[in-house]
């Protein structure tokens, strides 16, 4: 957990900007999947997983990069939907979103906001947050980050390119 202890200082500091980051992106209004911005990443046992490519953003401190991006989960699987919409407020629950926040090398990754998604675009329900620092072991965590990051590198070659 070395990682964790030298980085202690930076997870505060992007804890501050996480949250700004992710008050933006949450009062922009939920994009209905086929919006251009939204790129299919892949599937899981109970949905499809987009990213917005709109909110890929790199936050630099202390000489270290981080990758943020908010994914979406559309949910499919009808058991899951049936069991989760059991509250009172989650009753039109159809989605999820995550703001992930990457570390340079790729390795890690922390989720400082989730929500659950209404059918209508709006927060129905707060999922919490983990600032942890998690190794990616996960097979649509890793498809997001790379994805992302191809994203972002794509954009840059084009504005290197309009610069010419």
């Amino acid at each position: 957990m070395d990682i964790l202890k030298d980085n202690i200082g930076i997870i505060g500091v992007f804890f501050v900007v996480i949250i700004g980051v992710g008050i933006f992106f949450l009062s922009k209004p939920a994009k209905p999947v086929e919006a251009q911005s939204n790129k299919m990443i892949g599937e899981t046992n109970i949905g499809t997983v987009y990213i917005d490519t709109d909110t890929i953003e790199t936050v630099k401190k202390d000489g270290h990069f981080y990758l943020i991006v908010s994914a979406e989960e559309h949910y499919k699987e009808s058991d899951f939907l049936t069991e989760l919409r059991k509250g009172e407020d989650l009753k039109d629950t159809v989605s999820s979103l995550t703001l992930y926040m990457f570390t340079n090398d790729g390795r890690y990754y922390c989720m400082p906001q989730r929500y659950l998604i209404d059918s209508q675009g709006k927060v129905c329900g707060d999922l919490g947050s983990s600032m942890q620092l998690q190794m990616i072991d996960d097979e649509i965590i890793f498809k997001i980050y790379t994805n992302a990051l191809k994203t972002l590198e794509d954009k840059n070659r084009f504005l290197k390119m309009m610069e010419k």
